[in-house]
């Protein structure tokens, strides 16, 4: 097509499909009946569908930016890149996947800065063949256009999805073009560097006029994204990754379970939703404010970082001149090896990749070997094929689906003489599924989280508990209903699913950590410990953990370990430690591997645990310095596992007296929140253990990492006047916490630190990170 010549309409552009002289373009073309036809729009103004697309084809889009009320929340963040180092961007946006634009990024020293400007990359370009879009076009998506006639069409276009140039192979067919820009500084490092001959299209030369774009899409295989324009602007728009833009009528759970965001019926459908403008004049302005997307106005010479699973959609405002590339790296990794396993057929490279990362990059093979072992499709686990799926991923997401757990939730109800008529709810579905009805919560233990273990220290603690604690503090913890395995001993099934039953709070009880997505504490808010910050008076919850670990550290541990809890050491040293000294022994051996696994902290600073932590568990704990161990550990209370009720400011004086409230619907986040209830006692340590190692989550997820926090509850723990007498030790106080952080059983917790304290990626050591985290004295 590269002789193509656009006469106006479509219509015409097909009757008249090759090129005429001037006399002939006159006569024949624009003297032809439909033309005429064609330049009255009176034709479809007794139609509003006709009418409205006839206006979606011709407005100008000059001023069509965010209206001036729109939020802050809603505006993308601007950095300078004069002062945005490397390491700031990579702690505060690309680590924490968050979009910013950067603006002052040295753009303007690029040949492409001259040369792609619109006059000038005519001049230079003009015979060049470049790959055109229709994003309606189905199967004959793209084709072929010389600039020349591209330039022609986009002058005298009135399309509502103007085709646009987005061509991938520009810069292997044109090394000038390729050498024309430079990638930023911020995202030179890319994995898919390892495919030299097979890896996927990346790179792309984008140009279109006014109301061209791209709609709401997730950009493939997992990849983020930069792009930058050299002249025109884009307006954009993007909802994080658990959020679906509205309007898209697409679904991300499969029957089966687990669909990828990344997957082909995903990114295929979105191909077809609503075109960027519709999208902006019908399901826009329809949007609450806290439904609208984050938003920015892409200005000539500006960069925008998208990353990896964010939906965007882009609606140029001018005639725009732009290069982007998607990228993988460490921080997106994870979710491309969930892209290139699950859509095998699709790019046919992870073996190839797989191999030649592992050999560029060994440092990586753990923590590609643990991604494999969660997205392959070829499990050989008994009982996740048992129950029915092919892969870790789909088992754990299956956890939600109640036509497979409903039935099983009755049958409990049925065996504690409980209601089974009363709807049930998913509450949880993370490490174990977990339901609730309007009187019980309903949990059933994971084989692949030690279920039966953790299923016996659960029921073991709540024993202790109703036995043991401090009638003070009874009402703090819900009351066991029944327990047992969803199937018998005579059962042929390879596991007998374990299941708790345990009370529900009478109003439903709301988790803090819905409070503080509901507008509490920030991850970085240094908050008045006497003061209140969103719904939550900060120093009572404090003062409220502090009280519940203590009432629980006080508590008799169990003095034999059962078979189902014992530990797998044989050594005669090992067997003449306490049993927690043995866990913290077993966790020093395995940290290097697990965090190389995990890959959250920065390679530099993993390369250093192993010269970092102690040699022995006595560093972190030693009796005889630090007093009497606790008796029994919680072992994770985190934000989500403590529960509350939610008050109008004149109840609040009463919260005491929890058990006469009615409660407000959880959806309705109003008034005050108010501690009540600790839940989750599965990763209990009954032997008992150091009471500083259960401060790691209190600090981290329910303190939000304030330190005036952490000195409240560090006072009020150690205070004379609690009822025990239960002491945390301060002997090398931020040195040993940050050991027992490094040695976290659990990566949720260290992925939560990085949120609270992003500059932690900055560090170059670990005595610098301790000081950052814990350094309180």
């Amino acid at each position: 097509m590269q002789n193509f010549l656009f006469r106006g309409t479509w219509l015409l552009t097909y009757l008249f499909p090759t090129m005429l002289s001037e006399r002939e373009e006159k006569e024949k073309v624009w003297a032809h009946p439909l033309c005429r036809l064609l330049q009255f729009p009176e034709i479809i103004k007794h139609s509003h569908y006709l009418y409205a697309k006839w206006c979606r084809c011709n407005m100008l889009l000059v001023n069509f930016t965010p209206t001036p009320e729109i939020s802050s929340d809603s505006v993308i963040p601007i950095e300078n890149g004069v002062e945005l180092t490397k390491e700031k961007f990579e702690s505060l946006y690309d680590a924490q996947s968050v979009p910013v634009l950067i603006k002052n990024n040295e753009v303007e020293k690029w040949k492409a800065w001259a040369d792609w400007k619109w006059e000038n990359i005519l001049k230079k370009y003009g015979k060049t063949v470049f790959r055109v879009a229709n994003e309606r076009g189905g199967k004959y998506r793209y084709l072929s256009m010389s600039l020349e006639s591209y330039a022609h069409y986009i002058r005298i276009q009135h399309d509502e999805t103007p085709l646009y140039i987005f061509d991938a192979n520009f810069a292997d067919r044109d090394s000038e073009m390729a050498e024309a820009y430079e990638v930023p500084k911020y995202f030179q490092e890319d994995f898919f560097s390892v495919l030299p001959d097979k890896r996927p299209p990346y790179r792309w030369i984008i140009i279109g006029p006014a109301r061209s774009g791209a709609s709401w899409h997730v950009d493939p295989a997992g990849t983020s994204a930069w792009n930058t324009t050299i002249e025109g602007r884009k307006r954009w728009a993007l909802y994080p990754p658990h959020v679906f833009p509205p309007g898209l009528s697409i679904s991300r759970t499969g029957i089966n379970g687990h669909q990828s965001l990344y997957s082909t019926d995903v990114l295929e459908n979105a191909k077809d939703s609503a075109t960027s403008l519709f999208w902006y004049l019908e399901v826009y302005p329809q949007l609450t404010p806290e439904m609208r997307p984050l938003e920015i106005i892409q200005e000539p010479g500006q960069t925008i970082f998208i990353p990896s699973g964010w939906w965007h959609m882009v609606l140029n405002l001018d005639d725009t001149v732009a290069v982007t590339q998607n990228f993988a790296n460490i921080h997106n990794l994870e979710h491309v090896c969930e892209s290139l396993i699950g859509e095998k057929d699709k790019y046919k490279v992870w073996e190839t990749f797989h191999e030649n990362i592992i050999m560029t990059y060994p440092n990586l093979e753990p923590f590609i070997t643990r991604r494999i072992s969660m997205f392959s499709d070829n499990t050989d686990d008994s009982v996740i094929k048992e129950e029915g799926f092919s892969s870790k991923l789909d088992f754990l997401e299956g956890f939600r689906d109640l036509r497979i757990w409903q039935p099983r939730v009755i049958e409990v109800l049925r065996r504690c003489e409980l209601n089974e008529n009363v709807p049930i709810k998913v509450i949880s579905h993370g490490q174990n599924p977990v339901f609730r009805n309007s009187t019980a919560v309903i949990k059933f233990y994971s084989h692949l989280f030690n279920g039966v273990k953790t299923f016996y220290a659960e029921s073991k603690a709540y024993s202790i508990i109703t036995n043991h604690i401090s009638e003070k503090y009874t009402r703090y913890f819900p009351r066991l209903i029944g327990s047992g395995y969803l199937f018998d001993e005579s059962s042929e099934r390879n596991y007998r699913w374990p299941y708790l039953v345990i009370e529900a709070a009478i109003d439903g009880g709301v988790s803090l950590a819905e409070v503080i997505v509901g507008g509490g504490l920030s991850l970085s808010d240094e908050v008045d410990v006497n003061g209140e910050k969103g719904m939550v008076k900060w120093g009572e919850v404090a003062d409220f953990s502090a009280e519940i670990l203590n009432a629980l550290h006080s508590l008799p541990s169990i003095s034999i370990v059962d078979e189902s809890m014992a530990l797998d050491l044989t050594t005669a040293e090992q067997s003449s430690l306490h049993p927690f000294h043995k866990f913290i022994s077993r966790r020093l051996s395995h940290a290097s591997k697990v965090h190389s696994e995990w890959l959250i902290f920065s390679p530099q600073l993993i390369s250093q645990i192993s010269s970092y932590l102690p040699s022995s568990p006595l560093e972190l704990y030693n009796p005889e310095l630090d007093g009497s161990l606790a008796g029994i550990l919680h072992g994770d209370l985190n934000a989500e596992n403590i529960l509350g009720i939610l008050t109008s400011s004149e109840e609040t004086s009463n919260h005491q007296n929890h058990n006469n409230h009615n409660g407000l619907d959880e959806d309705e986040l109003t008034g005050y929140w108010t501690p009540t209830t600790v839940i989750d006692l599965g990763d209990s340590q009954l032997y008992g253990g150091d009471p500083l190692f259960d401060l790691i989550p209190i600090y981290i997820s329910v303190l939000g990492c304030s330190k005036l926090l952490l000195k409240r509850f560090l006072e009020k723990y150690n205070d004379d006047e609690i009822e025990s007498k239960q002491k945390i030790s301060m002997r090398m106080f931020k040195r040993r916490a940050m050991w027992y952080t490094l040695l976290w059983e659990f990566e949720g917790a260290v992925k939560y630190l990085i949120g609270c304290l992003p500059n932690i990626r900055e560090c170059k050591n670990w005595e610098d990170v301790e000081e950052l985290v814990w350094g309180i004295m």
